[in-house]
């Protein structure tokens, strides 16, 4: 059966994986707005970062609003809106593209592939997509944060799949391999390629899959060019 759709990671893959350590500085910044000790702060995003289902909150006000909540502390809308401010600016920041990215997906678009998206994030990262030059070329992007559901989950491959119209077996996915997307794109009947990212500054640098991977991989986007007709 001949692929007929590519499926990408967002992090890692079409951009660039975010900074832990830039990420944990809009942390101690949103603590400091409340006036909450950073370490306190941060342990209660981390227990409350999955609540609501897999998917967590619908909004970052919402996460901050239930951080207060379990804290006692009163506060009004104002003062949680300027705390969620940083995060906001954060999560457009991240999705900084280079020009050969857009460039490849415009050449597998010209090859008649469809495209898709699944990505784990919170829930600024959909707005920011929008307005993200590559938003024009991805023809279902499914988030966690909105379906409610997290990859390896087999629901959000077929939710993926389904808004494409394809098949998981016409599917090629890439990802760089966190949170066992691949593994859960295999699951499926996709065919999972690694695609190699730089893992110095992110959550989760220990990725055995990836030291020990033996299928497809790929250093660039735009090796997807020639390489798909060829797969089988």
């Amino acid at each position: 059966m001949p692929y007929r759709a590519i499926v990408f990671d967002l992090f890692g893959t079409l951009v660039e994986n975010f900074s832990g350590q830039a990420y944990d500085q809009v942390q101690v910044q949103m603590a400091k707005s409340l006036d909450i000790p950073y370490p306190k702060f941060r342990q209660l995003m981390l227990e409350t970062i999955n609540d609501k289902s897999s998917g967590g909150y619908h909004s970052v006000e919402e996460n901050i609003l239930e951080i207060c909540r379990r804290l006692n502390l009163k506060v009004d809308t104002t003062q949680i809106e300027q705390a969620a401010i940083p995060h906001y600016e954060f999560s457009k920041n991240t999705l900084v593209v280079e020009f050969k990215v857009l460039k490849a997906l415009g050449t597998l678009k010209r090859d008649n592939l469809l495209l898709g998206l699944i990505t784990n994030c919170r829930p600024p990262i959909p707005s920011a997509f929008s307005q993200s030059p590559l938003a024009q070329y991805i023809d279902a992007s499914v988030f966690s944060c909105e379906e409610r559901v997290k990859r390896p989950s087999r629901r959000i491959y077929e939710i993926t799949c389904k808004r494409l119209r394809v098949q998981p077996q016409e599917c090629v996915y890439v990802g760089d391999r966190s949170g066992e997307e691949l593994t859960g794109a295999a699951a499926v009947g996709m065919l999972p390629i690694l695609k190699r990212a730089d893992l110095t500054d992110v959550y989760d640098p220990h990725r055995s899959d990836v030291e020990n991977w033996q299928g497809h991989a790929i250093d660039e986007i735009s090796e997807l060019c020639t390489i798909v007709s060829k797969l089988v």
